[in-house]
C-alpha cells in the first residue's frame, strides 16, 4: 500500500496556517510556510528514495506487509496449536482480612487472572497475588466453556508472586472424563533468553472469557524479571510467556501503568528452584540474608586494609539474621558467594543473564536448606563463612500473609493492639508517618507492638493522649515488644490500681515519651459495654482479670454474620 505523502504534508501545513493565521503574525506565518515547504520537500526525497530502491529489488509495499505477517504466522501458529486448553482462567473468591479491627468478618472480594497446566496430573502455576487471601478458588478451561473447575492451593511464594494450585481429585476425574488427559506446557530455560528474542504471552485480559495472546520481543532483564514488549493488561497475570516452540519460559506478573510496550515476567527457572518447595510448604519466604550495604570504593578498599578490587561493603546486619548467625559484622566486605566474585557495588557476573545481576537477585534464586559458601575479608583477614538458608529466618517486622499465618491480635483498655507489620504501615502510615521508620531494614530486626484501634467511648480515648499508630515501649513499668511480654506485663501487676503505658508517638513524631494512666477499675468496667457495643469477643486476658477482680465473668461474643463489605470484582494485574 503507497501512501499519499502529499496529503498528509499539506494537511499538516493547512493545520499550521490556520493557527497561525488566528495569531496575526504574517512574517511567522511566512516563515513558517518556507519551513513547512522544506519538511516537505525533505519527506517527498525520502519517499522517491524508498520507492526507487524497491523498485530495483521488485518488491511492492504490499508484498513487504504481506511477507511479515506470513512470516508470523509460520512461527506462532503451530505454538497456537500446542497450546490448547493448556492456559486457564482462574478465578478467586476473596476474604479481606481487616488489619485494623482484626475481629470483624472479613471483606468480601473476587479477583480473576491467568494460569497454566505444568502436568499430566492437574498441577498449575498462576500468581500469587492472583490468589492472595482466597477461600476459594477455581478456573476454566477453553474447551469446557463456563464449566466451574475446582482447584486447591497447594502452596505461595508471594516475593516471588509464584502460586501452585491443584485440580481437586474430583476435577481430575472430570477433566480426564471430558478431554481424556490434562494438557500441560513444557517448561524451557529462561538462562538461555536472550534480547531481542521473540516471544508470545497468552492470558485473559480484563477478564475477558476467551484466550487472548500477544507477541513481542524480550527487552532484557529488570532486577529479578524478564522485561518484553508484548502487551499486557490487567488479567493477564500469571499466564505463560512462551518461546518460538512453545516452551514457558516466564509467568505475566506485572505492569507500569501508563507505561508503552513494557511488561515483567517472572523467570520460569525461578519456579523450577521452588517447585519442590512449594509442593512442600504453604508459604514459602524467599531467603532472607538479613544485611544492608553500601558502594564501596578502592580508597575503602586501601583503608580497611582489604585487597584490591575490593568487594560489597556491609553496613548493618540485622539482629537474628541468617548472616548475623554466621558472624558477619558492619565493616565486613563480602568478596564471593557460591564462587561468584562480587564487585565493589554488590553485583556479579553469572551464565545465565547477559547483564551483571545484584547479590539481593542471587539469593532470589536459593532454595530452603541451601548451603552457600562465602569469602569475606574483615580488615585484611580472610574469612571463609558457610551458612544454610532456612524457612523460618525472617524479620520481624515484615508482611503478614492472612490465611497462611497465624495473627494474634489483644483488646485491651479501649485499644486494639497488635504485633507491627509491613502491613499496618500501608494502612496506617498516612496519619502516622512515624511508622515509615519501620520500613527500614535495620528497624525489623526487633517485634514491636502498634496500636492500630482506640474506640472512641473508652477511657483511653477520652485521656485524648494515645493515638493510633502509636508503638508501645511500656506496660505498667515493664519493657514490652511482643503481644506475649504485653499479657504478662499485665498479669504480673494486676494488684496495680492504674494501667500505664508509655509509647511513641508516630503522627507529630515529636516524643517516644507519650504516658498515659488510666485507673484498672475503670478499664474493667467499661470492659463488658465496649465488648457488646463494638462486636468484639472478650480475650482470655480481660476475662482472667475480670474474674480475679470477682465481676462476673464475661461471655463470649460470636462475630456477626452480617454486615459484609459490598462485593466488588478486583482485577489481578
Amino acid at each position: 500500500m503507497n501512501l499519499d505523502m502529499r496529503s498528509l504534508v499539506l494537511g499538516a501545513g493547512a493545520g499550521v496556517f490556520l493557527l497561525a493565521g488566528f495569531g496575526g503574525a504574517g512574517f511567522f506565518v511566512y516563515r513558517l510556510s518556507e519551513r513547512q515547504q522544506e519538511l516537505e520537500n525533505q519527506l517527498f526525497k525520502m519517499r522517491d528514495e524508498q520507492l526507487e530502491v524497491r523498485d530495483k529489488i521488485g518488491v511492492s509495499d504490499s508484498h513487504v506487509v504481506e511477507r511479515v505477517i506470513s512470516n508470523a504466522q509460520q512461527l506462532w501458529r503451530p505454538v497456537q496449536e500446542k497450546v490448547k486448553d493448556t492456559v486457564v482462567q482462574v478465578f478467586s473468591q476473596i476474604t479481606e482480612f481487616d488489619f485494623v479491627q482484626p475481629y470483624k468478618t472479613p471483606g468480601q472480594s473476587s479477583a480473576y487472572g491467568s494460569g497454566f497446566f505444568i502436568s499430566d496430573t492437574g498441577d498449575l502455576i498462576t500468581n500469587s497475588h492472583v490468589v492472595d487471601q482466597a477461600r476459594a478458588v477455581w478456573i476454566q478451561i477453553p474447551s469446557l466453556g463456563k464449566r466451574i473447575i475446582d482447584v486447591e492451593i497447594v502452596g505461595i511464594s508471594p516475593e516471588r508472586d509464584l502460586a501452585l494450585l491443584r485440580l481437586t481429585p474430583k476435577s481430575i476425574e472430570l477433566v480426564r472424563s471430558l478431554l481424556g488427559s490434562i494438557p500441560y506446557l513444557p517448561l524451557g530455560d529462561s538462562d538461555a533468553v536472550r534480547r531481542s528474542d521473540e516471544v508470545m504471552a497468552l492470558g485473559y485480559p480484563l477478564g475477558q472469557q476467551s484466550l487472548k495472546s500477544t507477541t513481542g520481543v524480550v527487552s532484557g532483564q529488570e532486577q529479578h524479571f524478564i522485561q518484553i514488549s508484548a502487551p499486557l493488561n490487567p488479567g493477564n497475570s500469571g499466564g505463560p510467556l512462551l518461546n518460538s516452540r512453545g516452551e514457558v519460559i516466564g509467568i505475566n506478573s506485572a505492569i507500569i501503568p501508563g507505561a508503552q510496550s513494557v511488561g515483567y515476567m517472572i523467570p520460569i527457572n525461578d519456579l523450577k528452584i521452588v517447585r519442590d518447595d512449594l509442593a512442600k510448604i504453604k508459604l514459602l519466604r524467599k531467603p532472607f540474608l538479613g544485611v544492608l550495604f553500601n558502594n564501596a570504593s578502592e580508597s575503602l578498599t586501601d583503608y580497611l586494609g582489604n585487597p584490591q578490587p575490593g568487594g560489597c561493603y556491609v553496613v548493618e546486619v540485622v539482629h537474628g539474621s541468617t548472616l548475623a548467625k554466621a558472624g558477619i559484622k558492619a565493616g565486613d566486605m563480602i568478596y564471593e558467594i557460591n564462587g561468584h566474585r562480587i564487585d565493589i557495588f554488590g553485583d556479579m557476573s553469572v551464565a545465565w543473564s547477559e547483564d551483571k545481576i545484584s547479590l539481593i537477585d542471587y539469593v532470589g534464586r536459593l532454595s530452603i536448606g541451601q548451603k552457600v559458601s562465602m569469602v569475606v575479608y574483615r580488615h585484611g583477614k580472610r574469612l571463609a563463612v558457610n551458612v544454610t538458608f532456612g524457612q523460618g529466618e525472617v524479620p520481624a517486622i515484615r508482611r503478614i500473609y492472612p490465611g497462611y499465618e497465624e495473627i494474634d491480635y489483644e483488646v485491651f483498655g479501649g485499644m486494639v493492639i497488635m504485633e507491627l507489620s509491613l502491613n499496618h504501615i500501608n494502612i496506617l502510615g498516612s496519619n502516622a508517618p512515624g511508622l515509615a521508620r519501620f520500613a527500614e531494614l535495620k528497624k525489623q530486626g526487633q517485634t514491636t507492638l502498634v496500636v492500630t484501634h482506640i474506640f472512641p467511648t473508652s477511657q483511653i480515648a477520652r485521656e485524648r493522649t494515645l493515638a493510633v499508630g502509636a508503638t508501645l515501649n511500656e506496660v505498667n513499668g515493664t519493657e514490652v515488644h511482643s503481644l506475649t511480654d504485653f499479657r504478662n506485663a499485665i498479669i504480673k501487676t494486676a494488684e496495680n490500681k492504674y494501667f500505664t503505658v508509655r509509647a511513641s508517638d508516630n503522627v507529630t513524631r515529636a516524643t517516644d515519651n507519650v504516658f498515659v494512666s488510666v485507673p484498672m477499675e475503670k478499664i474493667l468496667d467499661e470492659e463488658l459495654q465496649l465488648s457488646n457495643d463494638y462486636h468484639y469477643p472478650v480475650s482470655k486476658l480481660s476475662n482472667q482479670l475480670l474474674v480475679a477482680s470477682g465481676k462476673n465473668q464475661a461471655p463470649r461474643i460470636e462475630l456477626p454474620q452480617t454486615g459484609l463489605a459490598t462485593q466488588e470484582a478486583r482485577v489481578a494485574a
